[in-house]
């Protein structure tokens, strides 16, 4: 009965300590959402992108600005002298009637006139107008509010193309910056079994069980294993400040989060979305079928509206008689080119070609992506298993030669052997652990699986 209730607790001790990494790893996924949302919210990319995608928005609302009235004011004011004149002979004309009259009635009531001469430009003459146009039929403007729209389209993409990167990035640097700190952790242990092992030494050479030669051998351990934990602390607080950089916060920020739970990930395959690459290259192939589209349009007809409200004659002069509308149709209709528009049309049939064969190829590649991502997962995994193992044996290793060497049965370089074993199996699996989240990251990006908020 009592190695059942053994075996019972030792089972149930089992279970609450992976519930225990299975909670940490949890929590430390919450942390790392945490910071994903402020890096989405506050990176300095991801603002440019949104600046972007509101200017392709405020161009789609000027194409649509084009089918409304449009109101200009135009005014001029002409002053001239000489130029080419035109003779009016109106003394020549009436003169010899009005001396005819004169004489018939005896009287003067008729004087003599000028001839005139008229320039052709006017003189102190104004012209002041409201012109509202409108287009009636333009295919032009409707194929280019097209254009416009889906390039609101193509821009979404390209800013979710950056989300997504920036996600893996900050996913990225997140595990480097946890890694960085296990890293000095383990180092730090490092140097306290080295501090152990010289004070230990010390004791045996002061009473005569071992040569100074170990004791020296131990210091020197000693200032080995600090500076290169020195250079891990340095690494971390690189790695930290390249965190808190593609959060937009400050260098020195404190990052949260604890050290990773030891459980590998098993590869998830089956959750995918679709990339925003190919939204990207569909978009602009899109684009290309309307730019020929368009192309074609400048050789339609295009008809229009205007009326014109004004006041024209002599400078500062307005009445009844100055004031005047008119209104009118236009038709615009190119009849040659000289082949202009099928150059056009052409060159935006090979830009559509072109897109359509780039499009064939990325969607070859990310899939040879997504499937190469998989498989590095799978031998990450693989390869964090063993070295958790071979950690395990190297710890068990040390441990038993460190104690054969306290009862005198071992060298200390055996045990030295040891203990760097100890030293680089451990961080072996901390990076081991450290590639397993990052190909799980690439993974994901590669599927597109990342869902986003909003």
């Amino acid at each position: 009965m009592n190695s059942i209730f053994r075996g019972m607790l030792r089972h149930l001790l089992y279970i609450l300590f992976l519930s225990g990494l299975v909670g940490r790893t949890q929590a430390q996924e919450s942390v790392l959402e945490g910071y994903i949302q402020q890096g989405l919210k506050n990176n300095q990319g991801i603002r440019q992108q949104g600046f972007l995608l509101e200017k392709s928005m405020y161009a789609l609302k000027e194409a649509k600005t084009f089918f409304l009235p449009e109101v200009n004011f135009n005014g001029s004011y002409l002053d001239s002298r000489g130029g080419r004149k035109i003779s009016i002979p109106i003394g020549d004309l009436l003169n010899p009637v009005y001396t005819s009259l004169n004489q018939l009635t005896n009287s003067s009531a008729f004087p003599q006139v000028e001839n005139v001469n008229q320039t052709f430009n006017p003189n102190n003459y104004y012209d002041a107008k409201f012109r509202t146009s409108l287009p009636l039929y333009n295919a032009e403007i409707t194929y280019n509010t097209r254009i416009r729209k889906e390039q609101i389209n193509f821009q979404q993409a390209e800013a979710d193309v950056y989300r997504r990167e920036l996600v893996k990035e900050i996913k990225f640097a997140y595990y480097a910056y946890m890694q960085s700190r296990e890293a000095v952790t383990i180092l730090e242990s490092a140097v306290s079994l080295a501090k152990e092992n010289l004070r230990f030494n010390q004791v045996l050479v002061k009473n005569d069980k071992a040569i100074r030669t170990v004791v020296s051998r131990s210091e020197n351990e000693l200032i080995g294993l600090e500076a290169k934990w020195e250079d891990a602390k340095n690494q971390s607080v690189n790695a930290a400040g390249y965190f808190n950089f593609l959060l937009n916060a400050p260098l020195d920020s404190r990052i949260d989060g604890q050290a990773p739970a030891q459980l590998a990930p098993e590869p998830d395959t089956a959750a995918s979305g679709r990339r925003e690459e190919l939204v990207k290259l569909e978009s602009l192939l899109k684009i290309n079928t309307l730019s020929g589209q368009l192309a074609k349009a400048s050789s339609l007809p295009k008809l229009s509206t205007f009326m014109d409200l004004g006041t024209q004659g002599d400078f500062i002069k307005f009445n009844n008689d100055t004031r005047y509308y008119l209104f009118g149709v236009t038709l615009d209709w190119r009849v040659f080119a000289a082949n202009r528009v099928q150059y056009k049309t052409k060159q935006a049939v090979m830009d559509r070609n072109a897109t359509s064969a780039q499009l064939s190829q990325v969607e070859q590649q990310l899939e040879l992506q997504s499937q190469t991502a998989a498989n590095k997962l799978k031998s990450a995994v693989t390869i964090y298993r063993a070295s958790t193992s071979q950690t395990a044996l190297s710890k068990q290793y040390y441990e038993d030669q460190q104690k054969l060497y306290r009862e005198g049965q071992l060298l200390y370089i055996e045990l030295l052997d040891a203990q760097n074993r100890l030293i680089n199996d451990q961080l072996q699996q901390s990076i081991s652990y450290l590639n397993v989240q990052t190909r799980t990251a690439e993974l994901e990006r590669a599927k597109a699986s990342y869902v986003f908020s909003n």
